[in-house]
């Protein structure tokens, strides 16, 4: 499990802490957690404290000399706080580049300091041909006569501006990336695959600019200065195959002199990497394993698109697949070694019911001592989070939060685990033994999860170890001192167990010294819409719009899954509707329809044709794929064959689908037909027979063209 550090993002604006937080996740998801601190009103700085965080990153210098005295008080004095420096996204340039010599424009921001640092950054990048004026919010005194204004986000542009170019919020630069990953000793690599990205949508503009014959001198020095460094090999080229970029690090791996490599067909030079496929249909190939000049490479490939998402060309990055497993057993290994942490806070609790505050308000009461505390509450109602949070809201959150679940731990595991073994204690045990759980929880808190499950022999051993606060490994005689806080949750009836010889009464009643008990879904209604939303931003980044019907039939649910199950559709929900679509019952999966008291009528004046889970399974399939059309008109293809009675062949329906306009490659083709096969919406021949609809096929068809979910951009796409 890894251990996951968390860093807290401070900034004025909203668009630049959501920004960043998902910059950051983008490269570092798999080590840090990330939590963000708006102040764009300065009086919540009167009331809130900061996110407890083991890193804090302020978003510039301005920011933190306007509040540093007020945010200073708001966070632990012995956190380390970073001040962020941060650039513009290389490639949203390209606009800026095709203005004309001598334009004139505002650079806009909210603080004078950012707008000269943003005017500074568009000189750095060789934009020397256009005259930047700053301007920051509320200035009075600057040149009224011009009408362009370029911005990072900001909102704050005058009155007589007609045109704005927004350059997007800027994001955190390399040596913020390498501050962060040093103050958290995380992996050092992680700084490669953050460089890589940069070097990408460098690439890809410099591509362009090369195109226009307008890159500055001062601009490819640096593109070139950044190829020399890296230490993977890139190679680029153009939409005519031509190699534009090698880079030393290639010259080194595959020993291709550049100069012999740039301006010659990569065909030629390196027969074994193939850009065609990239180019031809502009689809990344991603962590293909190639064999090129004998040796096996790790092989990424990606398209460089205009504004017009038009190929221009495509780079490729190279990795030797023996450094590749040496980096991932030296990851492995030291996030081994990481421990083990609490993620949640009681932040993450979501709703507003009564019934849910009245177990928080409890749970933060206790949350500083050391008294045990037994969660109850059914399956999936977020026991485990409520652990977490009073940990994390207890004087030992510095200290381990380990977790244990006894459902899923194999009973003639469980004393080992728990309590560790001595070396030669049994069969296999690992040479040097094993520290237990319970030690490695020491001066923290141990989770006991699903304790109702734990066998009757353990439980007596569990009960000295609470009682006596010391455990004795698996084979061994010696005992070691512990200093852990208890906390057990359950989905079971403790006290029926108990009756039923099932449960130690003085088990129960060591462990249930605080009891709380976390309230189903069904009986904090209110809470679902906030939940919802929560969970649609947490699974795809957005809003789910909700009919009022919907919405209503998803608050009378009786959910027996509880918020496992809400997140379950939800997600579902995520995957079947369009972002701009709203939401309505026919947008449901089936099981929850055929368990509800939903009308029939309601649901038909909703949707006129149901689909079955299995041909739903299809369009979420094909949507993912981006091949909706495409799969309507190979369906209308093969209905139309079926007036002749015949099947359709894979080369005539890729001829067919050429004459609709639709550049659809053969090897494509052959997939979609494959995964209709294997949903049985359409039977192959096997000598040369062709495709025909079944019964299934026919059902998937009428929907398509009943619902016309093959639209785009509200224009039916017709042949």
């Amino acid at each position: 499990m890894v251990n996951k550090k968390t860093i807290c993002f401070i900034a004025t604006n909203y668009f630049s802490c959501e920004q960043v937080e998902q910059q950051l996740k983008l490269y570092l998801s798999k080590y840090i957690e990330v939590k963000t601190w708006c102040l764009d009103d300065m009086n919540i700085l009167a009331t809130a404290n900061a996110p407890v965080s083991d890193l804090y990153i302020i978003s510039s210098r301005s920011v933190y000399n306007f509040i540093s005295e007020k945010i200073i008080k708001k966070l632990p004095d012995y956190k380390k706080v970073l001040i962020a420096n941060r650039t513009l996204k290389v490639n949203n340039l390209e606009e800026i580049l095709s203005l004309p010599t001598d334009t004139e424009a505002l650079v806009v921001s909210t603080w004078k300091e950012t707008a000269y640092e943003k005017v500074k950054l568009l000189h750095s990048y060789g934009i020397d041909k256009i005259k930047f004026y700053p301007y920051w919010r509320g200035l009075e005194s600057y040149p009224k006569h011009v009408k362009l204004a370029i911005t990072t986000g900001d909102h704050y542009v005058p009155p007589q501006i007609s045109r704005k170019i927004d350059l997007g919020v800027r994001t955190l630069d390399l040596s913020t990336f390498m501050e962060l990953i040093t103050e958290l000793d995380l992996p050092r690599e992680t700084i490669n695959e953050i460089s890589n990205h940069y070097i990408s949508t460098i690439i890809n503009l410099g591509i362009r600019r090369i195109k226009a014959a307008e890159q500055s001198e001062d601009f490819k020095r640096k593109l070139q200065v950044i190829l020399d460094t890296v230490d993977q090999a890139i190679i680029g080229i153009d939409q005519f195959n031509k190699i534009v970029v090698f880079n030393p690090a290639a010259e080194s791996m595959l020993g291709i002199n550049s100069t012999m490599a740039v301006g010659n067909n990569a065909e030629e030079i390196l027969p074994e990497l193939n850009f065609k496929p990239v180019i031809n249909n502009g689809h990344s190939i991603k962590s293909s394993i190639q064999i090129i000049k004998n040796n096996y490479y790790i092989v990424n490939i990606s398209p460089i698109l205009d504004n017009a998402f038009r190929v221009l060309g495509a780079a490729a990055t190279l990795h030797p697949t023996h450094e590749v497993r040496e980096l991932d057993v030296k990851v492995r290994r030291e996030l081994k070694n990481k421990g083990h942490v609490a993620k949640h806070t009681f932040v993450d609790l979501i709703g507003n019911s009564s019934l849910l505050n009245n177990v928080i308000n409890l749970a933060q009461k206790f949350a500083t001592t050391d008294l045990a505390i037994l969660i109850e509450g059914e399956s999936g109602t977020g026991k485990e989070l409520f652990a977490q949070s009073i940990h994390n809201s207890s004087l030992r959150k510095k200290s381990p939060f380990v977790a244990i679940n006894f459902a899923a731990l194999p009973e003639n595991l469980a004393e080992s685990e728990l309590f560790g073994y001595e070396e030669g204690a049994f069969t296999g045990a690992k040479k040097g033994g094993k520290t237990g759980l319970f030690e490695e929880a020491h001066t923290g808190t141990i989770f006991l999860d699903e304790i109702g499950d734990a066998p009757l022999d353990l439980q007596k051993k569990l009960l000295r170890v609470l009682e006596e606060k010391e455990v004795r490994r698996v084979g061994g005689s010696v005992v070691t001192p512990i200093d852990v806080r208890i906390i057990a949750a359950t989905n079971q009836n403790i006290r029926q167990l108990i009756k039923e010889g099932k449960f130690r009464q003085d088990l129960y009643y060591r462990l249930c010294a605080i009891n709380l008990l976390v309230p189903p879904l069904r009986e904090r209604r209110e809470d679902i819409p906030y939940l919802i939303k929560y969970l649609a931003r947490k699974v795809s980044r957005r809003d789910l719009l909700l009919e009022k019907t919907i919405e209503d039939f998803l608050i009378s649910c009786e959910w027996p899954g509880n918020i496992r199950e809400l997140h379950n559709v939800v997600q579902f929900m995520c995957g079947v509707v369009e972002p701009e679509e709203w939401a309505t019952i026919k947008h449901l999966p089936n099981y929850i329809l055929r368990n509800s008291n939903i009308p029939v009528d309601t649901i038909v004046a909703h949707s006129t044709i149901k689909l079955s889970e299995q041909l739903e399974l299809v369009i979420i399939e094909f949507k993912r794929l981006n091949a909706i059309k495409e799969l309507y008109y190979i369906l209308d293809e093969i209905k139309k064959a079926a007036v002749f009675e015949k099947g359709i062949g894979r080369q005539a329906l890729v001829k067919a689908l050429k004459e609709r306009a639709l550049s659809c490659p053969e090897h494509k083709v052959r997939l979609w037909l494959k995964k209709l096969e294997q949903t049985e919406c359409i039977s192959m021949g096997r000598t040369k027979q062709g495709s025909r609809l079944t019964t299934f096929g026919e059902e998937l068809f009428d929907y398509l063209k009943e619902e016309k979910v093959y639209l785009r951009n509200g224009v039916e796409l017709r042949g």
